[in-house]
């Protein structure tokens, strides 16, 4: 890791050196004017400001927990001291002429001590550190505005996360790299290459460090034959490496990607379209997948309210030892009734083949109604879905593929993955850019119930309530089955102009399992009712809800408030607050139990005289669990900062308390940071 670091603090201190060269730069000084022949300006500045900045920090972190079949109770204490002085630069000018070369950024440099100690039960630890530390935001731009431009970039920040209830991680992001287009009237390109370095610290025993590094290689064309048809050509080249240090896991993927998009119009009017998507990826090391995909799609528009739409689609997919064929047709008939009905009527059939295993034919249809219309109390909205589809599995019982399953965590609710049988070596978790990966035991657990598995969010991992995930995993097919799936989706709401919206939401999932051989399968059964008003004014809003959600895994009926309130709302002073209660009822499923759920939320700004202001954010949250107990979490933020001048400072305070029923962690942290700028050091007097 630190050899990675070195070589760019060795190009910053290059590029100050080069910039700030005696003999070599001029200032641009404004009214000069070409009354005798001069040197040639080779560099100029024109603008060269500098600052001075202190930081200090501290933060504390206490953890007490009880482990073991006796309760014993384990006790830690960390306590981080850190301090910075920084000596800062920012720049602007050129080369020779700034239609050939032009730069701008900022530079800091800065001396670092920290001081670390650790302490639990019979054991404590110190650990003192001095060095430097540059931060910078260069950018250098090349021949702009012509055919041919380029632009060279490198920058490293320090950045403070703020998360809810637990400590605030520090994140230091390094990324240089270069851009170079052609704007070309037939066939413009861009060409670009991007280095990251991204780090993050700051949680207990390291469990929450992380460390990324990306090479991305990037190449975009696009092929203008005429203006209504063109095809774009792109090219990514990237190297992923993914170390979470608490865990001593490590992940490396390298990725090949190639993209063909193709568009023509045709027509009297152009009004019809013809687009084509290839994509083909190859990668290695780890959760390597390999894909093929091709996808022509016709587009006709009849008339101004009738249009139809042909799709194919075909994907081969290598992924975990399996290798996947996918076969895809759909026909769409999309019709607007004047201004207020639209119709989609969606016809579907597709083939799926695991080489040597399992063959899965499913085809179905589905017509979704969507009406709205103005009336004299305000607006009417209403939507049906309704759709059938048959699913036949035949072939030796084997396994099948699910990518990029999306699901959103929504405390106290577990997720529960869509498909049954699933193999849980199999579950890999990440974020949304597919970028993340999370781990079991740390972020989140696996709770098998029969044959479903559910997902369960852990307090004090890197997910938080309200994040989305994606989740892959194979699940187990028998052969020689049917699976008749059919759903309706219906929502009906009246938008008063009185800003009152009563509204009802309900999605229905039925499935009829048939399977001659093989293990057993149970069917799947959804009613969801949602029943609810809202009433939104310019200052506050107000919700209430009434749920019942019959599942055959884990049904639940619940009663939801929220609400929102602007209490000031001016440019000068303003206070925010917000709040949740929620009441859950788990009487039918695995576990009688009921849960009570009370989140709130306050802000506050305020511009005080003499160049003060405030900030302050309080964050606070009650469950109670009959099951699994009291979760208590605070989450408080108070900021002061002040302004004179070309002098400005700012102090804030953090304090995070969660309280769960097997541990306590508390952390309090202070920053202080004070800055002078000094402004203009190319200043004639």
């Amino acid at each position: 890791m630190n050899g990675a670091v070195k070589p760019k603090r060795a190009v910053g201190a290059v590029l100050l050196v080069c910039l700030l060269m005696p003999g070599v730069v001029r200032a641009a000084e404004p009214g000069e004017e070409e009354s005798s022949p001069r040197a040639p300006n080779y560099l100029s500045l024109n603008q060269l400001d500098a600052y001075l900045e202190l930081k200090a920090e501290f933060d504390q972190t206490r953890v007490r927990s009880d482990y073991g079949a006796y309760r014993w109770e384990r006790r830690q204490t960390n306590r981080d001291w850190g301090f910075e002085e920084r000596l800062g630069f920012t720049l602007d000018g050129a080369v020779i002429d700034p239609s050939v070369i032009s730069f701008c950024g900022d530079l800091g440099l800065a001396l670092t001590q920290d001081r670390f100690k650790e302490r639990t039960e019979g054991y404590s630890w110190t650990q003192s550190d001095e060095g430097h530390l540059t931060t910078f935001d260069l950018r250098a731009n090349f021949f702009a505005g012509k055919e041919f431009s380029g632009t060279v970039y490198g920058t490293r920040q320090e950045d403070r996360i703020n998360r809810r209830f637990q400590p605030t991680l520090h994140q230091r992001r390094t990324e240089a790299g270069t851009s170079w287009v052609w704007a070309n009237d037939t066939v413009p390109m861009e060409l670009s290459y991007n280095y990251r370095e991204t780090e993050r610290t700051g949680n207990r025993r390291a469990l929450d460090d992380e460390h990324y590094t990306q090479h991305l290689f990037n190449y975009n064309a696009d092929w203008r034959i005429d203006q209504h048809h063109h095809v774009k050509f792109s090219y990514e080249h990237a190297e992923d490496e993914r170390e979470f240090q608490g865990l001593r896991q490590y992940f490396d993927t390298t990725r090949d990607l190639l993209r063909v998009d193709h568009e023509l119009l045709f027509g009297d009017q152009q009004q019809h379209r013809w687009e084509t998507l290839m994509r083909w990826q190859e990668e290695s090391g780890d959760f390597a997948r390999d894909i093929f995909e091709i996808g022509p799609q016709l587009t006709l528009q009849h008339t101004d309210s009738l249009k139809t739409l042909y799709k194919y689609q075909f994907n081969r997919e290598q992924y975990e030892g399996l290798d996947v064929d996918l076969h895809r047709g759909d026909f769409q008939v999309i019709h607007q009734l004047y201004k207020n009905l639209t119709t989609t009527v969606d016809l579907f059939g597709l083939h799926e083949k695991v080489e040597s295993d399992t063959h899965t034919t499913q085809y179905g249809g589905s017509v979704d109604w969507q009406y709205n219309r103005k009336n004299p109390l305000g607006t009417f909205y209403a939507n049906l879905a309704l759709g059938y589809d048959i699913e036949e599995v035949y072939g030796d019982d084997g396994e099948r593929l699910v990518r990029n399953e999306s699901h959103t965590f929504r405390d106290p609710l577990a997720i529960i993955l869509r498909n049954r049988n699933i193999v849980p070596g199999s579950i890999v978790v990440s974020d949304t850019s597919d970028r993340r990966f999370f781990t079991g035991g740390l972020d989140y657990l696996l709770v098998p119930q029969g044959d479903v598995i559910q997902i369960v969010r852990i307090p004090t991992g890197r997910l938080a309530d309200g994040d989305t995930i994606l989740v892959d995993y194979k699940y187990r097919t028998p052969k020689d089955g049917q699976i008749d799936t059919a759903r309706a989706d219906f929502s009906l709401e009246q938008r008063f102009n009185c800003g009152l919206t009563p509204y009802y939401r309900f999605a229905f999932r039925d499935q009829d399992v048939d399977y001659s051989t093989g293990f057993a399968r149970s069917a799947d059964r959804t009613d969801h009712h949602r029943l609810g008003a809202r009433y939104d004014r310019k200052r506050f809003m107000l919700g209430a809800e009434y749920e019942i959600f019959d599942d055959t895994v884990d049904p639940y009926d619940a009663y939801h408030l929220n609400g929102t309130w602007h209490v000031l709302d001016g440019a000068e002073h303003a206070v925010d607050a917000s709040t949740r209660l929620s009441r859950f009822y788990f009487e039918d499923g695995p576990a009688d139990r009921n849960v009570t759920l009370v989140d709130l939320d306050v802000s506050h700004r305020c511009q005080l005289g003499r160049g003060f202001s405030t900030l302050g954010r309080l964050g606070y949250r009650w469950q109670d669990d009959e099951l699994d107990g009291y979760t208590r979490g605070w989450d408080a933020t108070a900021g002061l900062s002040y302004e004179w001048g070309l002098l400005s400072a700012e102090l804030t305070l953090e304090y995070d308390r969660l309280s769960l029923p097997a541990s306590v962690e508390d952390d309090f942290g202070a920053y202080l940071r004070v800055r002078r700028d000094i402004p203009n050091l190319l200043r004639v007097r």
